[in-house]
């Protein structure tokens, strides 16, 4: 017997939300090294600096962002709850 849900979607919106920014920031690390790696090539060492001052930035966001997700996961965060 199989159960059926009239819920369309498996996640709630706070979480796909969450899981969306993590995606987004994980393709725009991987983007960035490669700005880095062409403002080498060109010789701007003023380009591949700031291209690595924004990964950075992204990377400690995306950890922060983890944690996140992990208490909405949790029911420690959303849902009325601070």
């Amino acid at each position: 017997m199989t159960q059926q849900t009239t819920d369309r979607h498996p996640l709630d919106d706070l979480t796909y939300d969450w899981v969306a920014l993590i995606k987004n920031k994980s393709e725009a690390l991987e983007a960035y090294d490669q700005y880095i790696k062409d403002a080498q090539a060109a010789g701007s060492k003023e380009c591949a600096d700031f291209f690595r001052k924004v990964h950075d930035a992204d990377k400690a966001q995306l950890a922060e962002a983890k944690q996140h997700l992990l208490l909405v996961l949790q029911g420690k965060m959303g849902q009325g709850n601070a």
